[in-house]
């Protein structure tokens, strides 16, 4: 039976300099597709334990916001810190990697990149780190929270990796077709478990290189556990996660 590991992709703020955001996270989520049965019940049980529905969708921001469904949070501080250090056990499993590539948008600016570029470096890099850090002896599968305007720049560097590979790292285009086999866009509604998670990961991955940069400098309950988990999983030798910073 072939082992497969898929890299499930989100992410936090735009590309685009014109919209609000400081910096543009591509974040991921690396599960042994064996183990995805294993999480989405325990998603769901968390989902069942403090929201009575197994079907919501959780979409970090509106959770952080305590907006619609999630205002349940709003007025019991204790059940909102109970319910993140129960996701956070979740994603801490062993078995679960976690992926980030970030770009600084005001550094991007004066090193002359469009919003186009940001998207080709960030997809290019992930896919690259994916391949190279975690299918040495597993096939991967991609799947990504579709935008209509990022899903090309995915697609194109999947393509490229298609054809050149990753040469530095002696890999060939036929050699990355054999690893990848399999890129898929899906929306919400699809509640893809691994593509919920990622956009949590991609909100904490913001937390901590806003706090590296010195941006933050005095950090909520919450926040803090976000932290010690990022700290945790880029730790993690025998499961190693992927921090890049492009600029």
């Amino acid at each position: 039976m072939i082992d497969y590991k898929t890299l499930a992709l989100d992410e936090s703020g735009k590309a685009s300099f014109n919209h609000q955001s400081k910096n543009f996270v591509l974040s991921g989520l690396i599960l042994p597709e064996r183990y995805k049965t294993k999480l989405a019940k325990q998603i769901v049980k968390l989902k069942k334990k403090f929201f009575e529905d197994e079907n919501i969708v959780l979409h970090t921001r509106d959770i952080l916001r305590k907006k619609g469904p999630f205002s349940i949070l709003r007025n019991n501080a204790k059940k909102e810190l109970q319910f993140w250090a129960e996701l956070i056990s979740i994603i801490n499993s062993s078995y679960l990697s976690i992926a980030f590539v970030i770009t600084d948008k005001s550094k991007a600016k004066i090193l002359g990149w469009n919003d186009i570029a940001i998207l080709r470096r960030a997809y290019n890099k992930m896919l690259e780190k994916f391949v190279v850090g975690h299918l040495s002896a597993s096939k991967g599968k991609i799947i990504q929270e579709s935008d209509p305007y990022q899903d090309k720049y995915l697609i194109e560097a999947h393509n490229k990796l298609q054809t050149l590979g990753v040469p530095s790292e002696g890999i060939t285009g036929p050699d990355y077709r054999k690893k990848v086999t399999c890129l898929s866009l899906v929306n919400k509604l699809n509640l893809d478990v691994d593509v919920q998670l990622s956009d949590s990961l991609a909100i904490m991955a913001d937390l901590v290189y806003r706090m590296k940069i010195g941006n933050i400098k005095k950090t909520t309950k919450v926040e803090a556990m976000m932290i010690r988990l990022i700290s945790r999983k880029m730790k993690d030798k025998k499961n190693p996660g992927i921090f890049e910073i492009l600029v």
